[in-house]
Order: C-alpha cells, then structure tokens, then sequence
C-alpha cells in the first residue's frame, strides 16, 4: 500500500513540462518540421526518418549521434543541423544547440521548424547571456521568427503562438500575449484530452481565484480557454511560476492582473534569489513572489490555489496549510481540518470535470516539442484522485463505493502507461477484496498482457 501511495502521490506531479507522444514520424522533411530546402542525397531520407523516430522517442543520446554523423555526412542538411539542435537541446547542451540552430538557420531561413527552434534559443528567458545580442535584440530577432513560423501554412504555424506569449509575457505586453491565447484557441492547436484537462483545472475554483502552475501543459490550454471567442473562468489569474522569476511579469501582473502583491516597483526590479531562513536553501524570486502573494490575498479577496502539477519544492511552505480538492490544492488561512477534501473531489470528479479520454491519443503534429507534445502522462493525475478515493472508502469500511473507485484508478493509470502502477492498484484492491470477481479479473488481463510483452 505504501508503494502504492507513493505512485498515486507522485502522479498528481505530472503534466508541468511533459504533458501526446506520436505526431507524423515518418514523412519526409519538409512534412516533419517544413523543411524548404531538403536533402536530397541518397539514403539521407530513410537516415533522418531514423533520427526523428529516435528523437520523438526520447532516446536523445541516439538522436544525437544519428544526427551528428548526419551533419558530418551531409553539411547542408538544414534538417540535420535542426535535429542535432534540437537532440542537444533536450539533452540540456545549449551552447551546441545553439551553435546547430544557427547553421539550420543560415542554411533554410524560411523551415517552420528552423524558425521556432532558433527563435525558442535566443528568447532570453530560455538562455543566458548571449555574447553581441542584447536582450531588446534577441527579443526582437525571436519575434520576427516566430511571426513568420505563425504565418506559414505548416501545421507548426500553431505552435508559434506558444512562443509568442511567452515572449510577450516575459516583456509585459499583456494585450499581445492575450492575442497569441485567442490564436491557439482558434487554431485547435490542443487536443481534447489537454484542453479538458486546462477546463478541469478551472472549473472548479472560487471566483476570482490565482492558480499557480508550473510549466507548459497546465498554463498554456488555461489560458487558451480564457481568452477563446467564448471565454471560460476569465476571473482567474493563471500564474505561471516561471515566469514569476521575471520583474517585468510580476510588475505586470500587478498593474494588470490585479495580483495582490504589496512589494514596491523598486522592490520588483530588485528581486534575485537569496538564501532561505534555514541558510540551506535559495529562495528564487518566485517564490518570495509567492509568500507575498499569499500572505495578502486574503484581505484582497483572492482564493489562492496551486495546480497539483506543481514540485512539492514549490508548495512546501505550505503544506501545512493545503487542501486537495481535486487537480488543484488550495492554501487556505489556517490549519484545515484535512489535507484532503474529499467531498468536494468527488463533486469534482462527478459534475464538474470533463473525463473524456480517447482509447488511442491522436497525433500532435502541430507540437514541435518532443517533451510537451506527451499527453498519455496528464491520465496519472486523474488516477491519483481515483486511487485516493478507493483507499479512502477502504479505510471507512465502504466496500461498495471503494469497488467502484479502484476501477477508474487502474484504467487511469493504464491510460497514462503505468501498468506496473496499475498492477500495484489491482493487488491493493484485492487486498481488501480478496473476493471481488472484477478485480481477479483485472489481475488476469494484466498478468496476461505482461506475459504476451515479456514474449
């Protein structure tokens, strides 16, 4: 049970920086990533098919080397230098990928692809100081990519936008960054199962609520669904936790946004990280941002939540003053009278969240991200409220109920590719049910499958 518990716990992790894996693997060049100039040397294809397939399967040191005896064998391969780029990028080599998105750039200044992955590497939020580029010249330079990558009938057209409000947030153009939300909106850019999961996140908080997130897959459909043609929960401010590491959001976010932060502009441009009370740890500008959020918002009026995606490094100071209610905890005023409000889960999972989930994810071809474009991982959060529920109604003696939850645990969990933790789910199940038909049926079909996959 214990092991279990971890599992379940540590699901309500996921979704931040990965959130569906698949999307075109196979198509030539110019269809993976808009390629204008693509090479033509024979048996190049079927070698960059490879890489890509590597790439979009994480296997990043493969990718890596692929591509790099790529470029060594075709130099003028815009393609081969973008994936190399992209390899190292993911691989946490930004000095390479740097280096390779610049040649990719120079050799095909007009591939979708080319435009977002060098535009993504000289934004200065996403690299450090950048030798002969100021921060007004690489803000400029990204934009113009990313414009023209916006304007390109490639399906990475959406996923530009993505980019732009980053950048327009990181600057504090509000009203552009707004913009760039409604284009995604009308561009269906997100899936069902990614947008639900952005509707599901909001639906159920108070008004006028601040919702912290953590990275790209529980901020961006938020915000998407704010500012759709019909906008859903505007009165939520969406507070993206890295973004509040920059003065210039948490300025704006304070004129504009109404976020209810005391510190002074003076106090905002100074902001840096500077060590903790205990004198082992940093505090990052985010979260002295944070603890000043929370500690006005109540005389402001501003239910504070942090979305369950959120480290636990982020929501410790806190933890004694949280409530799970569903994928959102709430930081309430004083102690709760339980970290977890099960009531209000079950409201939520019963008539709030939409619970839709296909049997087979679709492909994401307008994602350009081998990280972001990882959806099957956003089921675990589902899974993690299911299997509390279970274990809940086991501990009050409620068989029935508890027999109606650990189900839905195990088949959240098997649609986010946990079937080691599905395993877990089902002999937790059968633990207090040694009887239940249903969950020996279960433990059948998985014993089963796992023996046909070792096979």
């Amino acid at each position: 049970m214990r092991t279990l518990m971890a599992t379940l716990v540590a699901a309500a992790l996921v979704a931040g920086g990965v959130g569906c894996a698949g999307g075109d693997q196979t198509g030539p060049a110019w269809t993976r990533w808009g390629i204008t100039k693509p090479t033509a040397e024979p048996d190049a294809e079927a070698k960059l098919a490879d890489a890509h397939r590597l790439l979009y399967a994480l296997q990043l040191d493969s990718a890596r080397a692929v591509y790099t005896d790529l470029v060594q064998s075709y130099p003028q391969s815009a393609e081969a230098h973008l994936g190399l780029s992209m390899a190292c990028r993911y691989a946490g080599m930004r000095d390479s990928a740097l280096t390779e998105a610049r040649t990719a750039f120079r050799l095909d200044p007009e591939a979708a692809g080319v435009l977002l992955d060098y535009a993504d590497l000289i934004l200065p939020i996403r690299t450090g100081d950048l030798p002969g580029m100021s921060a007004e010249d690489r803000y400029a330079e990204a934009e113009r990519c990313n414009l023209k990558a916006a304007s390109s009938t490639h399906p990475f057209s959406a996923h530009a936008h993505t980019a732009l409000w980053a950048s327009y947030m990181a600057q504090g153009r509000l009203s552009d960054a707004r913009q760039q939300a409604f284009e995604l909106s009308e561009k269906h850019y997100y899936k069902p199962p990614l947008l639900e999961f952005g509707r599901n996140l909001l639906v159920g908080l108070a008004p006028d609520a601040i919702l912290f997130t953590n990275g790209d897959n529980d901020t961006y459909p938020p915000s998407a669904l704010q500012q759709a043609a019909e906008p859903f929960r505007p009165d939520v401010t969406v507070a993206n936790l890295a973004l509040l590491n920059i003065p210039t959001v948490v300025k704006m976010m304070k004129d504009s946004l109404g976020l209810p932060v005391s510190l002074t502009d003076e106090d905002i441009a100074a902001l840096a990280p500077r060590p903790a009370p205990d004198g082992k740890s940093i505090l990052l500008p985010s979260q002295q941002v944070v603890a000043n959020i929370i500690a006005n918002a109540a005389k402001a009026g501003r239910p504070v939540y942090f979305a369950a995606t959120v480290s636990k490094d982020m929501t410790a100071p806190y933890a004694d003053r949280l409530v799970l209610e569903g994928l959102v905890n709430r930081v309430t005023e004083g102690r709760p009278a339980a970290p977890v409000d099960f009531d209000r889960i079950i409201e939520n999972l019963t008539k709030n969240y939409r619970l839709d989930w296909p049997d087979e994810l679709p492909p994401w071809p307008q994602n350009m991200s081998p990280l972001t474009r990882m959806v099957a991982p956003l089921a675990l959060n589902y899974a993690n409220l299911y299997g509390r529920l279970a274990m809940h109604y086991d501990s009050l003696g409620r068989k029935q109920e508890a027999d109606a939850a650990w189900p839905e645990a195990v088949a959240w969990l098997l649609r986010g590719e946990r079937k080691d933790a599905a395993s877990a789910a089902v002999d937790e199940w059968l633990r207090h049910s040694p009887d239940n038909a249903a969950a020996k049926k279960l433990q059948a079909e998985l014993g089963e499958s796992g023996t046909a996959e070792s096979g």
